[in-house]
């Protein structure tokens, strides 16, 4: 809902779904939610949340029911990233060239003719969500550089004006579909650009934000292996971990985002089915670190038996309970006391 409106320039009446430029991964698996012919909540609907697969014609069709790519999450590549986060140091307590920026892309931001409820009222939807999303962006990364936070801040700048980018205009096919959504990306990254060429920064970083808003020259965070961060002499290339870091950073924070603002809303007033379809589709490229900040959040019982559904399979299942959990997570022996009254479907 919020983010998609962010994305595509629609008011606060559109449809909740990920934006059209970004592309979540696919996975090897067919999976269906069986729906029941009731709305009702709590107990009814946990009737509409079984799984269903269907059967394979042949044994060799059968693929794994997870997503069958490395990702930033791998330990080879965690390990690269722990060095990363001891490598970076503290940010100043004073950046003025950021304030800066910052207070370009909500001058900007503040036109938008849209307008949401807030806390202190009502303000303008572009700047609300900018902000929320950098708040959650600075929980998770609490040395965010200055580029993150430009990108959390401006990644949806003036978007209400991508409506002047019609569909219509392009080839009715796949090909006329990339091509209208790659114009859209380059429209906000010029759009950005411009606020940080105004705020000063150097070369650098604006290739860099450039990088990361157009998704070129840089690995897919959920499709990255070790010899992608290979450099020169067979060194790491600790500049493009840190913009593949930054990646998932942000697609953390839209993810946690979309459940603050959102899911509560969808889950009072749509089919349970129809909820879990938005969610597996928003959440698809969270990251371990963001799929442990999730099941950490107070959810009731129905909402989290959803949730549970929706996650994305984790590689390392027991290591997300621990963090989560404690040592005794781990633990799946059938005589735990804390699967007494396990459901196994």
């Amino acid at each position: 809902m919020l983010k998609y409106q962010a994305l595509h320039g629609l008011g606060t009446s559109g449809t909740v779904c990920r934006g059209a430029s970004t592309v979540a991964p696919s996975t090897c698996t067919r999976t269906s939610i069986v729906s029941q012919a009731t709305t009702g909540r709590d107990g009814r609907r946990l009737q509409q949340l079984q799984v269903a697969g269907g059967p394979l014609s042949q044994p060799q069709q059968q693929r794994c029911s997870h997503v069958c790519r490395a990702t930033i999450d791998e330990p080879e590549i965690q390990e690269l990233v722990q060095q990363l986060k001891q490598m970076t140091p503290d940010p100043p307590a004073q950046r003025p060239q950021l304030e800066e920026a910052i207070a370009l892309i909500d001058e900007v931001n503040a036109q938008d003719p849209t307008k949401v409820p807030t806390d202190s009222g009502s303000e303008p939807y572009r700047l609300a969500y900018s902000r929320w999303l950098t708040e959650w962006v600075k929980r998770l990364d609490p040395k965010a550089s200055d580029e993150l936070l430009i990108l959390a801040r401006g990644k949806s700048i003036e978007s209400w004006q991508l409506s002047q980018i019609k569909r219509d205009d392009y080839a009715p096919n796949t090909p006329g579909m990339r091509q209208w959504e790659m114009d859209r990306k380059k429209w906000l990254a010029n759009r950005l650009l411009a606020v940080v060429k105004e705020a000063g920064y150097d070369e650098a970083t604006q290739t860099l934000i450039e990088n990361i808003m157009m998704g070129k020259n840089l690995p897919d965070p959920r499709d990255v292996r070790k010899y992608d961060l290979i450099g020169n002499l067979g060194m790491v290339d600790f500049k493009k971990l840190q913009a593949v870091n930054m990646m998932q950073t942000l697609d953390d924070a839209e993810a946690l985002l979309f459940l603050e603002k959102n899911f509560e809303e969808m889950f009072n007033r749509m089919p349970a089915d129809e909820v879990a379809a938005v969610c597996k589709r928003e959440l698809s490229r969270l990251s371990q670190n963001g799929i442990v900040t999730v099941l950490k959040q107070r959810w009731s019982p129905v909402q989290q038996r959803l949730l549970q559904k929706v996650l994305p399979v984790p590689g390392k299942f027991a290591s997300i309970m621990m963090d989560v959990e404690g040592v005794s997570a781990a633990s799946t022996h059938p005589g735990d006391w804390r699967y007494a009254n396990f459901d196994y479907e």
